[in-house]
């Protein structure tokens, strides 16, 4: 059989992309997860643990996987280590087409990651070789504490008046927020709110104690919005969740500043 190679300069377009090793694995395999975009930790964890047997088992092949309206391509290869790469793509059905193309960077990656290279440059090289498709629908992304603090912004200057009004519309939001508990909860994992907002609306997310407060001017948004939404509220706790503990908190936001590399990953702003 001729397998053709895929074109080494041109980077992969997917819906999602998990880079993760499985260490431990005489105590059953720990997930460590190094690289994802457009893919939360959650799915990550639970499409391992659904197919950790046979990854175990074999400890290297290729697995499909359906979920929800997507599918996920799970690659997988034992190393030098004692360690199994676990890369999982996470895109349309008809991505089997792209098999040559999957199989070349899962082993790229494997390699990366058996010759010990660093994890910024491992990192690095996911940014250049997976693209995930972005959406334009956000006006204006404000992050802030259920106390009124704002972590993060990042707002369109061209298609909003938002721009000298941020600290406001964080203390509007927390206010709002105090008034209305009862409807919009505090419990972890909570779905999106829609609060209307003028012609604009507000989607409102709440994790530990952070609110995550996106506005759009589009009557309905689309799948893709609220997937993405879902995972820049993960990611951010992820990343911060020491640092927005309400116990220890102290005043310094200049931490949050990087995240907007993250936004970008999934909304023009």
């Amino acid at each position: 059989m001729i397998v053709f190679e895929p074109d080494k300069s041109i980077s992969m377009e997917l819906l999602g992309v998990g880079l993760t090793k499985l260490s431990d694995l005489n105590a059953g395999g720990k997930i460590n997860i190094i690289y994802q975009k457009g893919i939360g930790d959650q799915l990550i964890q639970k499409l391992i643990n659904l197919n950790k047997e046979k990854i175990l088992g074999n400890k290297r092949g290729f697995l499909i996987d359906n979920i929800c309206n997507y599918t996920a391509y799970i690659h997988y290869f034992d190393n030098k280590h004692k360690e199994i790469t676990v890369i999982i793509y996470l895109d349309t059905k008809k991505s089997i087409l792209k098999f040559s193309k999957f199989y070349y960077f899962s082993k790229k990656l494997n390699e990366a990651l058996s010759s010990k290279r660093s994890l910024s440059e491992i990192q690095q090289i996911c940014e250049q070789d997976f693209e995930i498709p972005k959406s334009n629908s956000l006006l204006a992304l404000l992050i802030i504490s259920t106390a009124g603090h704002l972590y993060f912004s990042k707002i369109n200057y061209n298609k909003t008046k938002l721009a000298n009004v941020e600290l406001q519309i964080s203390g509007f939001i927390s206010a709002l927020l105090s008034f209305t508990k009862e409807l919009i909860g505090q419990g972890p994992g909570i779905s999106l709110k829609e609060i209307n907002f003028g012609n604009q609306r507000i989607y409102l997310i709440i994790k530990n104690d952070v609110v995550f407060a996106y506005l759009v001017e589009k009557e309905k948004i689309l799948k893709i919005d609220k997937r993405y939404m879902q995972l820049i509220s993960d990611e951010f706790i992820t990343l911060f969740k020491d640092r927005v503990n309400p116990q220890t908190f102290d005043g310094d936001v200049s931490h949050f500043k990087r995240f907007g590399s993250i936004v970008d990953n999934y909304f023009v702003i």
